[in-house]
């Protein structure tokens, strides 16, 4: 546990060193604390949310129905269960949405599934938030 607070300290005093004191040279091309704002929203804020919506997955199959013991009666999955079933003759398709769903309660999103959503949610929170001001020096075409 230790070793996560050591990394997260090093990795904001790099952050930071480079916006402390100005020179001349500086001045005109080094970071200011409107840069890192600008970093730390759009990049940060991405991993941020793509991490949590990775989190909240299992949170959400779980209030729809989807649980690691089986669908719960009553739910919402079950009502999707029961469609899927009459769609298909009676037998849930494998593969199909109900049993992909059911799978990830039951045994955890794989690595490929966690990327995907974690990936897709960030980017979709980038894309909302847009890029740095025209005031950001780091985001300027010089």
């Amino acid at each position: 546990m230790e070793r996560r607070y050591f990394t997260v300290y090093v990795l904001f005093v790099l952050l930071i060193t480079s916006v402390q004191g100005k020179t001349d040279q500086q001045s005109k091309k080094g970071w200011t604390w409107g840069d890192v704002w600008c970093v730390t929203k759009t990049y940060g804020g991405a991993v941020v949310i793509g991490t949590g919506a990775v989190v909240a997955v299992p949170v959400v199959l779980g209030a729809i129905g989807f649980t690691p013991a089986g669908i719960v009666a009553g739910s919402w999955a079950a009502k999707a269960m029961s469609m899927s079933a009459t769609a298909n003759g009676g037998a849930i398709a494998s593969g199909g949405a109900v049993a992909s769903l059911q799978s990830a309660a039951a045994s955890g999103l794989s690595a490929a599934a966690k990327s995907t959503i974690g990936t897709t949610v960030g980017g979709a929170y980038r894309y909302v938030v847009g890029s740095c001001s025209k005031n950001d020096i780091d985001c300027k075409k010089k």
